[in-house]
């Protein structure tokens, strides 16, 4: 079996994502020097999450999300599991934030440096685990973000 041939990150990041989401059988949308797609992780009756993949400060920043906004009786819970699983995990982060939005997205971020060189199949492998990681993270955080929400904090119970 031949080798794969491995490209930099920096100049051949687009090709590699778009080649991922083409062996996924999704689409890809490109706008303003980043790419989207929506992908199902964990089989066919498995969450729908959105990837979006750009550059940033020396980085290709990935970020998933299943496109739940986090309401304000659960900003702070969701916030407290999400810091949890930060300081527990190494990758990918926890991340509460969205810039088009008042109401804060949670999302699962990785970022690989774009002097990093992988081949078409490592990127796709990386890619794949984070995809299964982010279910892990998304259904953590939102269900501790449920049941501790405001309403079952320590306050009311005495």
């Amino acid at each position: 079996m031949p080798a794969e041939h491995v490209v930099e990150l920096r100049d051949g990041w687009e090709t590699l994502v778009r080649e991922w989401a083409r062996r996924r059988g999704e689409p890809v949308t490109g706008e303003d020097g980043a790419l989207w797609l929506e992908t199902q992780a964990g089989g066919p009756s498995g969450l729908r999450l959105t990837v979006d993949i750009s550059r940033a400060a020396g980085s290709l920043v990935v970020a998933v999300t299943d496109g739940t906004l986090v309401p304000a009786d659960r900003l702070a819970p969701t916030a407290a599991a999400a810091t949890a699983w930060n300081s527990r995990e190494v990758t990918p982060t926890a991340v509460l934030g969205d810039a088009r939005s008042e109401t804060p997205l949670l999302s699962s971020v990785l970022a690989l440096p774009l002097a990093a060189h992988l081949s078409p199949t490592g990127l796709a492998t990386t890619l794949d685990t984070l995809l299964d990681r982010s279910v892990r993270l998304l259904r953590e955080c939102h269900d501790l973000g449920f049941v501790l929400r405001s309403g079952d904090d320590l306050t009311t119970r005495g």
